[in-house]
């Protein structure tokens, strides 16, 4: 096996892990049985080393991750319907001695159209992490104007339809838009009856339009085969984002909050706000930003206020000096 193999191995074995932790036996049996395989002249060794793919043999890289995202893709799409017949959705009781040799074929029969998924950079539009960000919404004076950051296919824009389900209380959300539970510990958030919120705009590097046929795929694509909750909470997410016509701009986020802050805020509360985006930015954006918020602060006034809201590991701030 060459070496460039070995650290895709390392790094499959690693997501393994990762997956098993997180509440995936499935896909962590997956990743464990393709790591196994590697450097065996397989379909998956050409797709892994093949000249011109983005899958360097790095974490950042996300390869595991961009290679089970293919494998469900398409057993999703209906394009390898043997391979579907032996996932999770199918059959409680996968075995991956099965499932093994049906993914090969269909990395064979499939090859072309699984070479350009793997160029695609995983996204996981995690609805679940409004829940978070919901007791700072409601701590903030209306009318709100929402800006977010690193908002994939923005399905967290309209986070105020959402049913919200933390154990010892609950919201009522807008028909058909996806429930967020939670094992909420501590006492009951303190919530208005509705949230004043007259403005909202997102932007995203690389946006996923919800009316795109194959952009709502890798967005179920990326969800873990054997988590069904998660992949029913998507599918609603997803509805609810195109009957609301939600829209994400193309843009780099230090870029579009310069622009978004330039000038006088408006009167209201704006909010930028951000899930589990910050660790994906460079240092550069980081500093711009920063920046660009503080300097929009240092304007801010009772009638026009600033607030930046953010669902982020701390340390990401903390390396980067900014604990403000």
């Amino acid at each position: 096996m060459t070496d460039l193999l070995n650290a895709h191995a390392a790094h499959f074995r690693k997501q393994a892990e990762w997956c098993e932790v997180l509440g995936s036996p499935f896909n962590a049996a997956l990743l464990r049985a393709l790591a196994g395989n590697l450097g065996d002249g397989s379909v998956l060794d050409g797709l892994l080393l093949e000249r011109g793919t983005p899958l360097r043999a790095s974490a950042a890289d996300a390869g595991p991750l961009r290679v089970a995202g293919a494998l469900h893709a398409l057993t999703l799409s209906g394009r390898d319907k043997g391979l579907a017949a032996r996932y999770p959705a199918a059959t409680q009781d996968w075995a991956m001695e099965q499932v093994l040799p049906a993914a090969y074929g269909a990395l064979e029969t499939h090859r072309d159209w699984v070479a350009a998924f793997l160029k695609n950079t995983p996204q996981t539009n995690e609805t679940r992490r409004a829940i978070a960000l919901l007791p700072g919404f409601a701590r903030l004076k209306g009318p709100l104007h929402l800006l977010e950051i690193g908002a994939s296919a923005g399905l967290n824009q309209h986070w105020d339809a959402f049913g919200y389900d933390g154990g010892h209380w609950t919201r009522a959300g807008a028909p058909g838009a996806p429930v967020i539970a939670s094992e909420w510990t501590g006492p009951a958030p303190d919530l208005p009856e509705t949230f004043e919120i007259t403005s909202r705009r997102a932007c995203d590097q690389a946006p996923l339009d919800v009316n795109d046929p194959e952009a709502r795929l890798a967005l179920q694509a990326y969800i873990w085969p054997d988590q069904t909750d998660r992949l029913e909470r998507v599918r609603a997410a997803i509805s609810l984002a195109k009957a609301r016509g939600v829209h994400v701009e193309k843009a780099d986020a230090a870029d579009w909050l310069e622009a978004q802050l330039l000038g006088p805020l408006p009167e209201g509360t704006t909010v930028i706000f951000h899930s589990i985006a910050w660790q994906y930015f460079d240092a550069e954006t980081h500093k711009r930003a920063s920046a660009a918020i503080k300097a929009a602060g240092a304007r801010a006034s009772d009638a026009r206020r600033l607030a930046w809201l953010r669902f982020e590991n701390q340390r990401v701030f903390n390396k980067v000096g900014d604990t403000h």
